[in-house]
């Protein structure tokens, strides 16, 4: 395997950016339609007196992460030092210490974000927080015989590593943990408020303004219903435990799925977490229906996306792609999605080596569109039709849950340029409906 080759396999990660790789932000804004995603959230935070509660939305590989990267840059990092922020960024997709994005309820968000506010502060700033309260919430566990370890020779991080880790772990263990404590959770809200306010408190000492805690990769958890009224665990989480999740004394933003952002829940998030939500959409290829036409800018910009990757490698784009052209034809069949840019540079490569040419697009394609073939049911083909020749989408109580589910596969992807409106993912774009079978004579 060539040098050439193994380099720019590895610049396209399709990982999010993180905070030592700001010579690859390409600031999107303006195709995207949003006057500032990072903009907004920090200046909620810093116009909230103590304590706010956010949400973040997307569609998975819109730049979500990338845009909280630019956040947590822009908090600790400001012009005037007096708006300097600690912040703290936990990842609930983490290989070694995430939630089971399966099932995830808020005592588990709770205990995770208070271990992260641990680590950070110990490793950062060599502040040893102590666990307080906790120590009482963890005899109540060990009184219930589900652990053999001592919490009491533990420091916080720990104990709450170990907590994380029997959540995580046991689905037997994760109810008896939920239903044991369930009626203790003001006391454990009240336990985790104790270990904030010691740490606001060491955060002011060494002049910084507050703490803001970002909780990256819910809006990847699994969606399905948990009781036999059809309550998904999207909403038990957002929803029914909201109060949970806003009754930190800090700044906390979450990420939330799309498609419980842009369901019949849209109004109680908004009222919930305070007012505005911020959404990323997908970079304007395209404009709108029924008079689509392509977007110069965000071809130009997807562009410098791919170009910057190859540049920081000391690549060039002929060695990357066969022709502008190629180029040009993965970023339109990417649908704006700037982590499908990276997957589909990736999967051309396995494909056929470089530089990338028809053969490698071929795959792309036709693998994307198999993928939705298998996955599309009939009852979303008047949603896709819709979408297709109008941009927009008409929901009613009976397509509710088609709408929710083309969201979250992304079949259908969301824009908010001039306008909010839908575009199709073009691997759909280029599938037929299934036909109506033939009536048969009588």
């Amino acid at each position: 395997m060539s040098d050439l080759l193994s380099r720019i396999y590895a610049a396209f990660s399709p990982e999010p950016l993180h905070k030592g790789q700001q010579d690859l932000y390409i600031d999107l804004k303006d195709v995207r339609g949003d006057s500032g995603t990072v903009g907004a959230l920090r200046q909620k935070i810093l116009l909230s007196p103590g304590r706010s509660a956010q949400v973040l939305t997307g569609h998975p590989g819109s730049g979500k992460s990338t845009e909280l990267w630019q956040l947590r840059n822009a908090l600790e990092s400001p012009a005037d030092p007096s708006e300097r922020y600690f912040v703290v960024q936990y990842q609930a997709n983490d290989r070694e210490n995430g939630l089971n994005l399966h099932d995830i309820d808020a005592i588990d968000i709770l205990c995770a974000l208070i271990r992260q506010l641990a680590i950070d502060m110990r490793d950062r700033l060599g502040v040893e927080l102590k666990p307080h309260y906790f120590r009482d919430r963890w005899k109540r566990l060990k009184e219930l015989a589900l652990t053999e370890v001592d919490f009491d020779k533990l420091e916080l991080a720990a104990g709450m590593g170990k907590i994380t880790g029997i959540l995580r772990h046991s689905v037997e263990t994760r109810r008896r943990v939920r239903e044991a404590l369930d009626p203790d959770a003001d006391n454990w809200i009240a336990a985790a408020n104790d270990v904030i306010g010691e740490a606001i408190l060491a955060l002011k000492a060494q002049e910084f303004r507050g703490l803001v805690i970002i909780a990256d990769d819910l809006d990847k958890m699994d969606s399905y219903p948990v009781n036999d009224g059809g309550l998904l665990t999207t909403e038990r989480l957002f929803i029914n435990r909201a109060r949970e999740l806003t009754s930190f004394d800090c700044h906390v933003i979450y990420t939330l799925p799309i498609e419980l952002a842009y369901s019949h829940h849209g109004s109680t998030i908004r009222r919930t977490f305070g007012g505005h939500l911020p959404v990323v959409p997908m970079i304007k290829l395209r404009t709108a229906p029924p008079n689509e036409a392509e977007h110069a800018l965000g071809m130009e910009k997807c562009r410098e996306i791919i170009g910057v990757r190859l540049t920081s490698i000391g690549a060039s784009e002929a060695d990357a792609f066969a022709s502008d052209a190629i180029r040009d034809t993965l970023i339109r069949f990417s649908g704006g999605q700037p982590t499908e840019i990276m997957a589909f540079v990736r999967e051309a490569i396995i494909t056929d080596g470089l530089p990338i040419g028809e053969k490698g697009l071929r795959r792309i394609r036709f693998e994307s569109m198999r993928s939705y073939q298998r996955q599309l049911m009939r009852g979303h083909w008047p949603l896709i039709e819709e979408v297709r020749h109008t941009g927009q989408v008409e929901r009613t109580e009976d397509n509710e849950t088609l709408f929710r589910q083309l969201l979250e596969s992304r079949a259908i992807l969301l824009y908010r340029n001039d306008q909010e409106w839908y575009g199709l993912n073009p691997a759909v774009a280029e599938l037929q409906p299934p036909q109506t079978p033939p009536v048969s004579a009588p």
